[in-house]
């Protein structure tokens, strides 16, 4: 790794134009005074959760932080204590792979934390994300060669962008910050010194987030490099396209590095309704034509967004487009709006063709709708991503004509007066209907900021004895205007610090109840828990991942698919909804035959009633308002049948007698013509004779003779013995997922598909050991993908530290 001093004066000389004109403005002080202000203009910002009585789990729109977020952080905390890596999880739905949440023990680092830390430290961790990315945003703007006030001051723009305020609700929007700034920094580094190290490492951790978040990397790849070496070196194909392989090829390194996760990950998303595309997005409905306009509210939420995320209302107040989150996120500052023109003013031909691209790519996708999906890859109509990717291009392109002013005292007037002019003429839009959508107090306030930014940069530019009293103030104000404006973003009905010490929400008198059920209980069994315990308005449905227990409910974008099979099979979904209740799933609850079947022992309700008068049902204890029952007619886990119903038929039957032949007989497909071998198959006919003929708890009986019998249990693990008097299907009540091993009697067995979306094994007559195991999909040729990766990674820094450009 050692490179001596001669051969890194001929590496940088060997850089040529590239590095002519990227030159980065090294201050240490650039980066204290950058530093200081993200802390303190946040320590303000996030004063009440920092100091004050909040928490960072929202109970309006922003619900997904309370009732997602936050049971999953509690669940992946329990989790690494008690598995180890995420795997697979009996506490969401009817059975889960986790393992696509594996990234979150890097990106959401509260999960090291003990449950009760938790809430109080998630403030704590964004503010070391919005302290991150301004900090890899300022080197990237130095990078750039902009100065050191307009380096400073795009790191706060970003930092507490409205898109960065918004991830202290929804965690994925802080983290994409932080990623691609990450990107951005390790771009320009590459390009200006043609160090590459950083560019697979910020490729690797983007791929953390989600695996689609490596497309959207490549997306900003491929639209930044070659434009950035466009502008820095001209248009010579002959050394632009090498550049870009040498560049592509690193950034596929990176794409290695994150394969352990990656791999798995995208099995996991793939294997959800939303990711396989079986149920579209609940979001968007069809796809526009390419030209097709949208609704007039539309364009003056997209209009008037950039001046605040507020200015037509705020959470559940929101009375723009779509909602508070959908909509467009690109308000970056006041300021940034008023430079944005000044970019093209001396500018070369070449550097105003290529902003002018750039605003093509931002306002294109709002005009026409089209090309936004087409973003997409036409899997819905989000802005969230995209509204990143403008905001990073509008504070780069301001701050360079903000660094132009200060070091050139380049400004047109003119092209200010007008700018202003034309943003007072957005924001007071004419129209009676838009006075009732506006809030005239934040309007007020934001013409008068916009003035008075018009008014300082006119100055700085006309009176150079003041320009650095023009500096501070404008970067003083900037900080203010964010404060003030995102005060607002983010002040919205919180949990509190009270709440969680009360016995309420997650912390209600469920937990007594869980409590006591594991102390006198073993094995494996389901608890049916009649209510969401969360706070917000939202009602929750993850509440088996915040009280650690086994049920059946679940809110997820990515739900196992066949559990939702399974589901709309039985008639357990509305087809009315279906892709809002294949994300938002009650799961069996308030089904009580599937609820037996699926290994229901105990119920929690705030409602007795209905338990105290079904015979099935023992009353345990009283918590307050809270009540406890046990089922006697609970069926283990792992049902044996020596009879099948073919899957066309079964699914022909209607709801009721679909949940009672699922007693009598496992339902098999026309594919699984080896597992049925010898079984008996019945007609439509038999299985409605059994089921007039056979009481209920008869048949309960002879499933329970024969099931499996648990030895040990763990969530990715599980042996048990049966004894079978005829050769049949056991049948096991969670979600089919390749990630499964079954052994039988120490040999290997293949598992399938059952009951429409279940796991069976075949077993022969006689006494059997079984044994199931779990381990992610990919997980080890993912692991080998990341070690060669990083063998590469290794021996390529030791022996090219640094891209040799051509000149």
């Amino acid at each position: 790794m050692k490179n001596s001093g001669g051969e890194e004066k001929a590496n940088a000389a060997h850089l040529g134009p590239f590095d002519q004109s990227c030159r980065p403005v090294v201050r240490s002080s650039g980066v204290l005074l950058a530093a200081a202000l993200l802390i303190l203009a946040g320590a303000v910002l996030f004063g009440s959760f920092l100091f004050g009585s909040n928490v960072l789990l929202y109970k309006d729109i922003g619900a997904d932080s309370v009732n997602d977020s936050y049971p999953n952080l509690i669940h992946l905390s329990n989790y690494i204590r008690k598995q180890g890596l995420p795997s697979w999880s009996f506490c969401v739905g009817m059975g889960q792979s986790l393992f696509y949440q594996t990234g979150n023990l890097v990106w959401q680092p509260v999960v090291w934390l003990p449950k009760a830390l938790i809430a109080y430290a998630l403030v704590f961790q964004h503010l070391g994300k919005i302290l991150v990315a301004g900090l890899f945003f300022l080197r990237f703007l130095q990078l750039r060669g902009l100065n050191f006030w307009s380096s400073c001051l795009g790191s706060v723009l970003l930092g507490l962008s409205s898109y960065m305020c918004m991830g202290s609700c929804w965690l994925v929007n802080a983290d994409e910050v932080v990623g691609f700034t990450f990107l951005l920094f390790a771009i320009e580094t590459a390009i200006a010194r043609g160090r590459w190290l950083y560019l697979a490492l910020a490729v690797g951790l983007i791929g953390l987030i989600t695996v689609f978040h490596l497309y959207l990397a490549a997306v900003l790849l491929l639209l930044y490099v070659p434009g950035r070496l466009i502008e820095t070196n001209g248009w010579k194909p002959a050394s632009i396209f090498p550049a870009c392989l040498r560049l592509a090829a690193v950034a596929f390194l990176g794409v290695g590095l994150a394969a352990f996760v990656g791999l798995g990950s995208l099995y996991s998303i793939l294997n959800s309704p939303r990711g396989s595309g079986t149920i579209a997005n609940f979001s968007w409905g069809a796809v526009p034509s390419i030209f097709q306009f949208e609704a007039p509210l539309y364009y003056v939420t997209a209009a008037l967004r950039p001046f605040s995320s507020d200015l037509l209302g705020t959470g559940d107040g929101f009375r723009g487009w779509q909602n508070y989150f959908e909509a467009p996120i690109v308000y970056c500052g006041l300021l940034t709006l008023l430079l944005l023109p000044q970019v093209f003013l001396r500018a070369t031909r070449r550097q105003r063709l290529l902003h002018g691209l750039f605003l093509g790519l931002i306002l294109v996708p709002v005009i026409w709708p089209w090309f936004r999906y087409a973003f997409w890859l036409f899997h819905g109509g989000y802005f969230r991503t995209f509204s990143l990717f403008s905001i990073l291009g509008t504070i780069t392109l301001s701050m360079t004509a903000l660094s132009r002013l200060m070091d050139k005292r380049i400004l047109g007037l003119w092209t200010l007066g007008g700018t202003l002019l034309l943003l007072l003429g957005v924001l007071y839009l004419p129209g009676v209907e838009l006075s009732t959508l506006v809030s005239q107090k934040l309007r007020g306030t934001v013409a008068v900021c916009l003035i008075l930014y018009a008014g300082l940069l006119a100055a700085a530019a006309r009176l150079p004895q003041g320009r650095t009293l023009a500096q501070w103030i404008i970067l003083l104000m900037t900080a203010a205007e964010l404060i003030l404006f995102d005060g607002v973003t983010i002040t919205r009905p919180t949990v509190t610090k009270h709440e969680l010490d009360e016995r309420t929400g997650y912390n209600d008198a469920t937990v007594d109840a869980v409590r006591d059920i594991k102390a006198s209980e073993h094995g494996f069994f389901r608890v049916v828990k009649t209510w969401g315990s969360g706070p917000a308005k939202i009602p929750s449905l993850n509440d088996a991942m915040a009280f650690d227990f086994y049920g059946t409910m679940s809110y997820s974008s990515f739900n196992n698919l066949n559990y939702i099979r399974f589901l709309i099979a039985l008639d357990a979904l509305s087809s009315d909804d279906l892709p809002t209740e294949a994300q938002w799933s009650l799961g069996l609850v308030g089904q009580p035959l599937l609820s037996m079947f699926a290994c229901e022992k105990y119920v929690i309700t705030t409602d007795p009633v209905p338990f105290q008068e079904a015979a099935r049902y023992d009353f345990v204890k009283s918590y307050g308002k809270i009540s406890l029952f046990r089922n006697k007619a609970f069926l283990p886990f792992g049902l044996a049948f020596d009879r099948y119903i073919p899957e066309d038929v079964f699914l022909q039957m209607p709801g009721w007698a679909k949940q009672l032949g699922l007693m009598h007989a496992a339902v098999l497909s026309d594919k699984d013509t080896s597992e049925r071998g010898t079984l008996t198959r019945l007609s439509l006919d038999e299985l409605k004779q059994q089921m007039r003929d056979i009481p209920l708890p008869e048949v309960m009986a002879v499933r329970r003779l024969s099931a499996l019998e648990m030895r040990s249990f763990r969530q990715t693990r599980m042996e048990g013995t049966v004894r079978l008097d005829r050769k049949g299907v056991m049948v096991f009540q969670m979600p089919f997922d390749a990630g499964w091993r079954a052994r039988v009697d120490g040999r290997v067995t293949s598992i399938f598909k059952v009951d429409v979306g279940l796991l069976g094994v075949v077993l022969e007559a006689g006494e059997h050991a079984v044994e199931l195991r779990y381990s992610a999909p990919f997980l080890y040729s993912g692991a080998a993908v990341t070690l060669i990766s990083l063998s590469i990674l290794l021996f390529s820094v030791w022996r090219w530290p640094r891209i040799r450009w051509a000149s």
